[in-house]
């Protein structure tokens, strides 16, 4: 009876086994060519294994830490990698496409897996992340299978590093800084379409300051104006080089899971390090409400500022179509040090369907500058009353 239960369940039973094997073995299968990798001389130093999975190709992380002569630790439970390279520490995880070097995060078009037991990255993360680690330019020819490391320094920029300057005399009574997230080689997220976060970002920041050129008494700058790259200690040292009122970096989310969509606010809290070159104006304003920390007028006012921006934002981004989380004070290292109130804002999920039919609206850009000039007016006008 026993053997004939057995034999009732077998065929089922071999098919998942050969449905789990084959999904196993995936990796196993991916088509592997070669990546010649030349000096700035143009002699071969390296010959690295190439693997294609699906659209992408990929190398083994351990080639990349013999290639440039570093070490790594592999935290197998939390599938975390932390790379130690001239000096730099790169960490990633498997299957999320975010990497850090140094603490500066930028965002890969494809996630770091496991192929055949090895742990390997995109062959962007050899152009995207490695120039940032050793300080020069690495050029990738896909045609002819070949990685160039060149001698030029990657952060070489014959223009300044930041794009505005406060123009002498100036008296705007309002400075607004807008900071257009990544740029340069840090893309940022990537929609399935191939839209990148860096280009959606900078074309709502300049679309924004173009609707604000014609209002008095007001002045807006742009940490960047083209696709630069600037590290976050550029875009803040900028903000407070320009004494601007109020901050405003603009960035889209992704996440594996469908269930996140909309926007996310984020306003820096009362543990931002306030020091002498804080910029509140003589207007001194009641905070509307309680501080747990300090309350003194300076952090009720900083607090007052960041809070409302960040609430009129939601406000209005609601009004346009697109739903949100509830703001967040939180101490984030892109307004560490910001001698201004600020409020980072992810207008929605490139990652989530839904937020991609909003996306793909022809007025998207638009709206949203315009739900983002509504809110700077706004908050203008409680200042002036």
């Amino acid at each position: 009876m026993a053997d004939q239960r057995y034999g009732v369940l077998r065929p089922g039973f071999w098919v998942f086994v050969c449905l789990f094997w084959a999904f196993m073995v995936s990796d196993v299968m991916a088509q592997v060519t070669h990546l010649q990798v030349l000096d700035a001389d143009g002699r071969s130093i390296a010959l690295l294994e190439l693997f294609q999975r699906q659209s992408t190709k990929y190398v083994l992380e351990k080639e990349v830490k013999e290639l440039f002569s570093g070490t790594g630790i592999y935290e197998s439970v939390m599938g975390r990698v932390t790379l130690t390279i001239m000096g730099k520490k790169i960490v990633f995880r498997l299957r999320q496409n975010q990497v850090k070097v140094d603490g500066e995060e930028y965002v890969l078009s494809a996630p770091p897996v496991s192929i055949s037991g090895n742990i390997a990255v995109p062959v962007e993360f050899l152009t995207v992340i490695m120039p940032a680690v050793i300080d020069k330019q690495i050029t990738l020819d896909q045609n002819n299978g070949i990685l160039q490391i060149s001698g030029e320094s990657f952060a070489k920029d014959s223009e300044p590093r930041t794009d505005s300057h406060v123009p002498v005399g100036s008296d705007a009574e309002f400075r607004v800084i807008i900071d257009p997230g990544h740029g340069g080689r840090d893309t940022g997220s990537r929609t399935k379409i191939g839209q990148l976060e860096k280009d959606q970002t900078l074309k709502i920041a300049q679309q924004i300051k173009a609707m604000l050129a014609a209002e008095e008494g007001i002045d807006v700058y742009l940490t960047r104006s083209s696709d630069r790259y600037l590290t976050t200690t550029e875009r803040v040292n900028s903000a407070n080089t320009l004494r601007g009122h109020v901050y405003l970096s603009i960035h889209f989310n992704w996440s594996p899971f469908q269930r996140s969509r909309g926007f996310g606010m984020y306003v820096n809290n009362n543990r931002t390090r306030l020091g002498p070159g804080l910029n509140l104006g003589a207007d001194m304003l009641s905070s509307g409400g309680r501080d747990s920390v300090n309350s003194s007028p300076e952090i009720k006012l900083f607090l007052f500022r960041a809070r409302w921006l960040a609430k009129e934002l939601a406000k209005q981004l609601e009004s346009i179509g697109l739903s949100g989380e509830q703001n967040k004070e939180a101490f984030l290292a892109d307004m560490d040090d910001l001698s201004m109130p600020g409020v980072l804002v992810e207008v929605l999920y490139f990652s989530n369907r839904q937020d991609q039919i909003i996306l793909s609206r022809p007025d998207f850009i638009n709206s949203v500058s315009r739900a983002f000039c509504d809110s700077i007016l706004g908050l203008r006008d409680v200042l002036r009353n």
